[in-house]
């Protein structure tokens, strides 16, 4: 392991009892989003402290709510990057009161995923 690769090689891999399968968009494996936020509690500290993030205005476009969502880490607030959007549907056949959170959520996860967290099924070691 190189000092480059140690976050990564630390959280890549995933407890299969923390995923599901998806049979949308062709199907995929959905990682638990508090797993991911469990495991860089685990990495980094407690949020707000050891790790965290910031989002931006939210960006309305046609039936989506987009959030634009920057990253810290190993407890220092200048170790970030970012923004990474976010994406959820708000205007379907009925509103979904919980878009907000979902494209919340959604930046989130893709800024841990970015960072190696639960690599190996983005990585495609979970497609069987």
């Amino acid at each position: 392991m190189t000092e480059n690769m140690k976050i990564w090689d630390a959280v890549s891999k995933t407890d299969p009892a923390h995923t599901k399968t998806v049979n949308q968009r062709g199907g995929f494996t959905a990682i638990g989003a508090n797993y991911q936020i469990k495991m860089a509690t685990e990495q980094f500290g407690p949020i707000g402290i050891g790790w965290g993030y910031d989002c931006a205005d939210p960006i309305f476009s046609g039936p989506f709510i987009i959030v634009p969502v920057t990253l810290w880490h190993s407890g220092d607030r200048a170790n970030k990057f970012g923004p990474i959007l976010g994406c959820a549907e708000i205007a379907g056949k009925r509103p979904d009161h919980d878009a907000p959170k979902k494209a919340t959520t959604d930046g989130v996860t893709k800024a841990l995923s970015q960072l190696g967290f639960n690599a190996d099924v983005f990585l495609g070691q979970f497609d069987d």
